[in-house]
């Protein structure tokens, strides 16, 4: 298997990233905004963190956002730059898959291909190795045509798959073989792996139809090398999740603004406004001012955190995983019901790992 480093040497066993979730920009739908990319990417560096990711649905519309790709992929501190496919990454109208995978990465990593290359960017997920750690990231926008028996990508101009197609939120049967033979290669490599992907495979909170198969290929490998996977971490839910599963610490990230979002919803910010910038269409400042609610056309629906959430997780080999999150209060005050168990918060998680090399 192709690799872009050769790591079967490990010299530090210790890795650290900060991670954010469903950022969902898009100018005038939500109040997301670049300043909540600088914000975490700010942290990022504060942290010392090696690289910063996003888990998917940082933007509904890439091709016109440019300013927001820009901050993130150019950042001013020159972080690497990763993300995976969100299920909200192709939305926008000639959202393709050749142009957001261009823009997944600022660095070097081994794509799903044959020869490891983006080649048309019609494949959206990779690895890459770093100070012994192998870092996975997953594309889980794949689903069954149960009429063609042919697994299929969302496509452009979608949030989600086709609506007669089964198994939505899958990594698909090419995908699965692949990740485990980078599982494996991992293994005989001496490295741990941390996966990324959008939709998780918990099996406690909602997780893709792939979990069980997932799972299973984690518990053999980790039986035969224990401690080649050690971290899986997700997004999509828009809450705030942590469990230890077969020794392997599932993290479902809580989104960076959009709290709560309901199908259906009414005014709740009355005359409130919030910041807003407008760039061109090459990413360039035009304006900025103090814009009302009512005028995102999301807000209705929509109930918006105060600041921008992410986390720093640290992992050290026969130590530990420690999440670092962060709090926030609800904008302008104005918080959902009780009922629906939403928190402002990312939690902070410490959890022992012990490997046991044969």
């Amino acid at each position: 298997m192709k690799n872009c480093a050769d790591s079967s040497v490990d010299i530090f066993n210790k890795i650290r990233f900060t991670v954010f979730a469903d950022l969902h920009y898009k100018k005038g739908m939500y109040i997301s905004s670049v300043s909540d990319i600088r914000q975490i990417t700010d942290r990022a560096h504060r942290d010392d963190a090696d690289f910063v990711i996003h888990v998917g649905d940082l933007c509904n519309d890439y091709l016109r956002s440019v300013e927001l790709t820009d901050a993130y992929l150019h950042n001013s501190h020159s972080l690497p730059a990763y993300g995976v496919y969100g299920n909200h990454e192709l939305e926008s109208r000639e959202n393709s898959m050749e142009y957001v995978t261009e823009r997944l990465c600022n660095r070097h990593v081994v794509w799903g291909t044959p020869d490891g290359e983006r080649g048309d960017g019609n494949t959206g997920y990779y690895f890459f190795d770093i100070n012994g750690f192998r870092v996975v990231g997953l594309d889980t926008n794949y689903s069954f045509d149960p009429d063609s028996g042919v697994w299929e990508h969302n496509r452009t101009a979608s949030w989600g798959a086709p609506s007669d197609n089964i198994r939505k939120d899958s990594l698909g049967d090419v995908q699965l073989t692949w990740l485990e033979g980078v599982l494996r290669d991992a293994a005989e490599r001496g490295l741990s792996c941390l996966l990324f992907s959008h939709v998780g495979f918990s099996g406690v909170w909602y997780s893709s139809p792939d979990t069980g198969r997932v799972q299973q290929m984690i518990r053999h490998i980790n039986k035969e090398r224990s401690g080649t996977v050690l971290m899986s971490v997700s997004g999509h839910l828009h809450t705030d999740h942590q469990a230890l599963i077969d020794g392997v610490v599932h993290f479902d990230v809580n989104t960076v603004r959009n709290g709560l979002w309901l199908p259906e919803g009414e005014e709740h910010y009355g005359d409130m406004t919030y910041a807003f910038v407008d760039y061109d269409c090459d990413g360039k400042e035009t304006a900025r001012y103090d814009r009302p609610l009512s005028d995102a056309w999301m807000s209705k629906q929509t109930w918006f955190f105060d600041r921008p959430l992410s986390a720093t997780v640290t992992v050290e080999k026969n130590a530990g995983i420690t999440v670092k999150g962060s709090e926030t209060s609800w904008y302008g005050g104005v918080e959902p019901e009780a009922r629906y168990g939403v928190r402002p918060r990312i939690s902070d998680g410490i959890y022992l790992i012990k490997e046991d090399h044969k």
